[in-house]
């Protein structure tokens, strides 16, 4: 093999090298953004999750202080069993799946 033969193969290698290497940057560098992107995400939903979980707080509260006066929180027995049943239900229904909200 020729001095220049093997010159070019070693050169054609190398710039071979640096395309994979300048691929490899780029790819980096885009996972980088893309982590960036979502680690802001995850920020904001978690300032989200802990609005959501004060007004949460706020609401038991008040329906602790309500129900420690006393007060009816539906305004009255105007429901019978069945419907107070029904309702409770539906009430539980939505606890769950607000729950399985905040936890996913």
């Amino acid at each position: 093999m020729s001095e220049t033969s093997k010159y070019d193969l070693f050169n054609d290698e190398l710039t071979a090298l640096e395309k994979q290497i300048y691929y490899f940057l780029q790819k980096g560098n885009d996972l980088i953004e893309a982590n960036q992107a979502l680690n802001n995400r995850i920020v904001l939903l978690e300032k989200e999750n802990d609005a959501l979980k004060k007004k949460i707080s706020e609401i038991e509260s008040k329906v602790s202080k309500s129900i420690f006066n006393g007060e009816n929180l539906l305004g009255g027995e105007n429901f019978n069993l069945e419907e107070k049943e029904a309702l409770k239900n539906k009430i539980n229904e939505l606890i769950a799946k607000i729950d399985y909200h905040l936890r996913s």
